[in-house]
């Protein structure tokens, strides 16, 4: 039950939400005596160092705690650069009481942002390391080897599910033979796998009918998207029989739902700031449309991959995101509405 709140708390905003989180954490009844359960978790990106925003969201997690195994924020936790930069975790109002994980963006990695010059000043991956893994006391992940690791993977044994959180801009080579080495694993045990990095790992060239994907074509103006190093290693697993749920991912600052050439599921979250200009839509104080993230839930029994939208839940064009459930091994849309 949500308690009594000030009309613009995150809690009181979002109250017709809670059907579909305690939902979204269920599955079927145990007449179907399904072996695992579903993992259920907070997707956020690109905060940029909104403290107030990132307070928000820990008050949604707290309240819906027992539906909520961890929070990720996927990249862009500093502004501009590191010389824009708040320990968003020591700056909590509260504790979370589940762990937030965070993961590398490129803004984490420049140490200016000096564009009048040009490309900016790219930073050390120790750097990074320090600024954004500096509160992992409670994560339960294992980081890749080395003195200042960027990228972890954790197992979720009740739910059949491997976690793996890549930096896309730090040791490369290694992080691919890295990833490579987790995916092999995975396959051997049947784990269904979830990867997280900034960027989404390539283009999309299949976009299903839904409203998680903006309406316009940036590409056209802006150019089209690459593909990420990591990208073919995740497809090789893919056409080797592993299972690949999908791939989280922010950068964007807007909504993408989608597979590469290579069969890889991408699920792009609007950005987490209030910073609308690369979206699809006004962020306002005191409305709903001030917080954006998703709540995240994956059932390997019946392969479902379920998204539900936290805050800003419509486009500029009024096409509602507010639910969207897709069958990640049949590749169909179940429900979106």
């Amino acid at each position: 039950m949500i308690p009594c709140l000030e009309p613009d708390h995150i809690l009181e905003l979002n109250r017709d939400l809670e059907p579909f989180i305690i939902q979204g954490s269920v599955g079927r009844s145990r007449f179907w005596g399904d072996a695992y359960k579903p993992l259920q978790f907070v997707h956020l990106s690109d905060i940029h160092t909104r403290s107030d925003l990132w307070n928000r969201m820990v008050d949604f997690v707290n309240h819906y705690q027992n539906f909520i195994s961890f929070a990720l924020h996927t990249g862009d936790y500093c502004g501009a650069s590191q010389l824009s930069y708040n320990d968003l975790y020591a700056m909590q109002e509260v504790p979370c009481a589940r762990p937030i994980l965070n993961c590398v963006g490129n803004h984490d990695c420049e140490a200016n942002s000096d564009w009048a010059k040009g490309t900016p000043c790219f930073a050390t991956q120790e750097s990074v390391h320090r600024l954004l893994f500096n509160h992992t006391e409670d994560w339960g992940v294992t980081f890749m080897p080395g003195e200042t690791p960027t990228s972890y993977y954790q197992d979720f044994p009740e739910a059949n599910i491997r976690l793996i959180v890549l930096d896309l801009y730090n040791e490369k080579e290694a992080h691919t033979a890295w990833l490579k080495g987790l995916l092999d694993e995975a396959k051997e045990k049947g784990l269904h796998v979830v990867t997280a990095m900034h960027q989404m790992s390539a283009g999309l060239s299949t976009v299903p009918e839904s409203t998680f994907t903006t309406y316009h074509d940036y590409e056209a103006r802006f150019g089209k998207k690459g593909k990420t190093v990591y990208e073919d290693t995740i497809a090789e697993f893919i056409a080797g029989g592993g299972i690949h749920v999908c791939n989280l991912a922010g950068h964007e600052h807007r909504d993408y739902f989608g597979i590469t050439a290579g069969g890889v599921l991408n699920v792009t979250v609007e950005c987490a700031t209030a910073w609308h200009d690369w979206s699809d839509g006004v962020r306002i104080p005191g409305s709903r449309t001030f917080d954006c993230f998703n709540v995240v839930s994956v059932d390997v029994n019946v392969g479902m991959l379920k998204l539900l939208r936290v805050g800003n839940n419509c486009d500029h064009l009024l096409r509602a995101k507010r639910a969207l459930c897709y069958d990640y091994v049949n590749k169909k849309v179940v429900f979106n509405g």
